[in-house]
């Protein structure tokens, strides 16, 4: 699943709500979100728990540099091992 430009506590109700969509992938792609807050990191947390128990291994695609210093500072960065940065060249 592709998400928009922002993982908001606005965008998290939206994507609560539609979770049977996505729910059970492996790896989500945040190439776009440009923006992202503690409900947005609350929910990836809650999608990586539950990849985790069924035995998956939780991805961030294209997850910004932001998207990994914020999962750091909340301690949870391990969860979503490897995540793969997006740089300036990319």
């Amino acid at each position: 699943m592709i998400f928009g430009t922002d993982l908001q506590s606005e965008q998290v109700i939206d994507l609560w709500r539609r979770r049977d969509e996505w729910w059970l992938q492996d790896s989500l792609d945040l190439s776009r979100i440009s923006s992202l807050d503690s409900a947005g990191l609350a929910l990836l947390v809650k999608w990586a728990k539950a990849v985790l128990a069924r035995g998956g291994q939780p991805q961030l695609v294209g997850a910004s540099a932001d998207i990994h210093t914020l999962a750091t500072l909340y301690g949870v960065a391990s969860l979503f091992q490897p995540i793969a940065q997006q740089t300036e060249d990319s």
